[in-house]
């Protein structure tokens, strides 16, 4: 069995619900209202809305460890069940930083730029999660018939897929990160990105499809790649790997009008993630938080292929995946990535 994240974007993870007091407690964290109050210029108190994912590793290793208050920040680290809530959050103030899905944020970003109603322009303020090779994985059970990329195209029942978060579902273009890399590694591949059916999936359901046969592969992230070895799958299609090597999974983005107006917080909380992203070079720290931050056994967080939490932001490796978004068709207009790293 290869032990071998999405993003380790996963949307729908079985977590403790303890896990965000746990990490304010453990940090000493102020929890501010609900209100917009932590939004108001020269403010030091920030809540960052997530949804767990190993993507978010450094960010709870930042609140056990206490790296925010060192860089004089009260930091509230709150969860959500999905990035619609995240962006409610953020929008309404009840949020100052949310961290996500590049494809999301930069779908929302678009709208924003074609003056579509509702919508909000967003700074980008730090890189979250970058993949490797076996991070995002099409895979299938023995005797499935599939052991090429070629023998996904009209499979019954489709290959099963995280649910789209913000972007629409749409048959005809990807919705989320995962969709996004898996179509171009195909189409690398000669395989039509039209050929294949996405059948949207709650992540925590995918491995249960796939062992009744109601799908006969699926597209999935870590944790959900080792417990599908574990049942015996095997892997049909590596989609972070040759053209979408390295490709940033997940990014913390901000209001602008929030950046524009507490640049001393921006800058102390980039700080503070960068010193937690670093000490996540090393297994140890993100090992000892999986368990919490995702529901995983403490020998799977052992096992778990890890992507990249990057130090410095890579603007142009973050415009690879909107340049990418661009060319499938799930945005009508370029993003530029370079202009939203600045007010």
């Amino acid at each position: 069995m290869r032990l071998t994240c999405a993003s380790a974007h996963v949307s729908a993870l079985r977590i403790p619900l303890t896990v965000v007091l746990v990490a304010v407690l453990v940090a000493g964290c102020h929890v501010p209202g609900t209100g917009a109050s932590g939004a108001v210029s020269g403010s030091r108190s920030i809540t960052v809305a997530f949804v767990p994912a190993i993507d978010n590793a450094p960010l709870s290793v930042a609140a056990k460890d206490g790296l925010f208050q060192q860089h004089g920040l009260n930091v509230t680290v709150k969860s959500y069940p999905s990035l619609d809530a995240e962006f409610a959050a953020l929008t309404s103030g009840q949020a100052q930083i949310a961290v996500g899905d590049y494809t999301d944020f930069l779908y929302e970003q678009s709208l924003y730029e074609t003056q579509s109603t509702g919508h909000f322009s967003l700074r980008l303020i730090a890189d979250a999660y970058d993949a490797a090779p076996n991070s995002v994985a099409i895979l299938t059970l023995p005797g499935s018939g599939i052991t090429t990329p070629q023998q996904l195209q009209g499979q019954s029942g489709g290959v099963a897929t995280p649910l789209a978060q913000v972007a629409p579902y749409s048959p005809a273009v990807p919705y989320n990160v995962q969709t996004l890399a898996a179509e171009e590694v195909l189409q690398n591949d000669g395989v039509s990105p039209s050929s294949v059916e996405w059948a949207p999936t709650p992540a925590q359901d995918m491995i249960g499809e796939l062992r009744s046969g109601q799908v006969k592969a699926i597209l999935v992230t870590e944790p959900y790649i080792i417990e599908a070895e574990q049942l015996g799958a095997v892997e049909v299609v590596d989609a972070t790997s040759g053209v979408t090597s390295g490709l940033p999974m997940s990014g913390y983005f901000s209001l602008s009008s929030y950046a524009s107006a507490n640049p001393s917080a921006v800058q102390a909380f980039q700080a503070a993630l960068d010193q937690a992203q670093s000490d996540c070079a090393q297994r140890g720290p993100v090992q000892a938080v999986l368990p919490d931050l995702t529901g995983m056994s403490t020998d799977n967080s052992a096992l778990v292929t890890l992507g990249t939490y990057p130090i410095s932001l890579n603007v142009g490796q973050v415009q690879r995946v909107a340049s990418l978004m661009y060319d499938s068709g799930m945005i009508n207009l370029p993003v530029s990535v370079n202009a939203m790293t600045s007010g």
